[in-house]
């Protein structure tokens, strides 16, 4: 029977197996993906336990920069010994050139990074998972935490800073890795979730509920609490992680002040293994 590209791609992701083994077992079982992997088994091509059942929560963040692109992706393994096996950064580095390569031509981008992937699978003997991506273009700065290796770790962050300033790289460095720190949810109140505030309005209704307060009282508290809650999780509200004293926005607002050019953060993303 006719076999299509996509069951065996799916044969080589779970077995490790080449793409002629699959294509043969897949024709020899009728399609049938299960008897397909055990013939695979049974001729010793394949591993006893399907690696795509297997999960995949070690890997590396991985961040490249080139003139005003980024890119940040996550590539999980299953250990964080083949996390730092050089085949396997070689790998998030390959995928990180396709990902930038192809700005704007996802199709092609999956269609190229799948393969790389089903070849490292056969040759690693991991799980391997290519989790996200994410491009940004503009004034893009870029840290990378717990650096295995250039542009790769197990943090990564991109912020976008919309400035006239020559020499943004302090200011840009700063805002990368206070996010890195704080892991904010949202730049300010503006794009805040209204769901999680929504959810903490229910949290703290429940904590006020038995406080025997007057029903302004706990309202006040409701407002005070809930203001908090938002300047813990904005990144303009946080206390800058590097002087604690003011707040991000106060940061950004005396260097604004001082170099006489505004500074503003119009977009940032943070990858961290595992979330």
């Amino acid at each position: 029977m006719a076999v299509s590209a996509k069951e065996v791609q799916e044969l080589r992701k779970i077995s490790g197996a080449g793409m002629m083994e699959c294509k043969t077992a897949l024709s020899e079982s009728n399609g049938d993906l299960d008897l397909a992997f055990k013939l695979l088994r049974e001729k010793g091509i394949a591993k006893a336990e399907k690696k795509s059942s297997r999960d995949a929560n070690e890997g590396l963040i991985g961040i490249k920069c080139t003139d005003n692109k980024a890119a940040i992706i996550e590539i999980n393994s299953e250990t964080d010994f083949v996390s730092r096996n050089a085949e396997f950064q070689n790998l998030v580095r390959s995928i990180l050139d396709i990902t930038l390569s192809n700005f704007s031509d996802k199709d092609e981008m999956s269609k190229q990074s799948t393969d790389l992937i089903n070849e490292a699978v056969a040759k690693i003997g991991e799980n391997i998972v290519f989790k996200r991506y994410e491009c940004i273009e503009g004034n893009v700065f870029s840290y990378i935490h717990n650096s295995a290796g250039e542009g790769l770790g197990k943090i990564g962050v991109l912020v976008d800073l919309d400035t006239e300033l020559e020499n943004a790289n302090e200011v840009g460095k700063n805002m990368c890795m206070h996010i890195a720190a704080l892991n904010p949810v949202s730049i300010s109140k503006n794009d805040f979730d209204l769901n999680l505030i929504e959810s903490e309005k229910e949290i703290i209704k429940q904590q006020l509920k038995d406080s025997g307060k007057s029903d302004d009282i706990q309202a006040k508290m409701m407002d005070g609490k809930i203001s908090k809650f938002i300047n813990e999780n904005t990144l303009l509200g946080q206390k800058f992680v590097i002087d604690p004293s003011v707040s991000v926005s106060e940061y950004l607002d005396k260097i604004s002040k001082e170099k006489n050019v505004n500074i503003s953060i119009k977009k940032f993303i943070r990858f961290e293994i595992g979330s």
